[in-house]
């Protein structure tokens, strides 16, 4: 994630909107139905962060809602808290939909679709050099999954964040990068 944020231009504004999209998204785990779906009237600003209210995703068919916290990152560049409100401040959007269409001439128009965020997230990868076949919108869901898992966050504290039900289902979204990680022969005197 880092390396895809840092790559993007600091100073244009699809640059800008990419970083917020691919940031709020990953901290958030979210769906790109959750991300596309988001109104800045979604998101209330606190003193720890931001918080997302989701009026309705793939778990809750009722619409009853569920509340996601995104805490304020410690690097600018990945902090949610942060990569929203610069994208606030470039875009001057002050209603409506936070994560909006842009023409090639730098307009911004209206939602961004579902598709739209796929194409985004496998673009961002592809110019820094990874293969975008491998990656789409639910990389920044499973992507979240992984690495908190590898940072020894407990299944409790990431079901919280992605809203997962059962941690079965959770457990398909971790991925082991390396099979030397977390190695059951390591450390027990070899």
């Amino acid at each position: 994630m880092r390396q895809v944020v840092e790559h993007l231009p600091h100073d244009k504004l699809i640059g800008i909107r990419n970083r917020a999209l691919l940031v709020i998204g990953w901290a958030g785990a979210l769906r790109r139905s959750e991300l596309v779906s988001l109104n800045i009237e979604d998101i209330s600003k606190t003193r720890d962060g931001l918080i997302l209210h989701l009026n309705r995703s793939k778990t809750d068919q009722k619409g009853e809602g569920h509340d996601v916290a995104l805490p304020f990152g410690s690097n600018p560049l990945t902090c949610p808290f942060r990569s929203f409100e610069d994208w606030i401040s470039a875009s001057g959007l002050i209603e409506g939909p936070v994560f909006r269409r842009m023409d090639r001439h730098g307009n911004i128009m209206d939602r961004l679709s579902a598709q739209s965020v796929r194409l985004i997230v496998k673009k961002c990868c592809e110019e820094v050099g990874l293969d975008p076949k491998r990656y789409g919108a639910h990389s920044l869901r499973s992507g979240f999954c992984s690495q908190a898992a590898r940072f020894g966050k407990a299944e409790h504290q990431i079901m919280k964040q992605t809203r997962h039900k059962r941690s079965d289902s959770l457990k398909r979204y971790i991925k082991i990068a390396n099979l030397f990680e977390d190695n059951a022969a390591s450390g027990i005197g070899l």
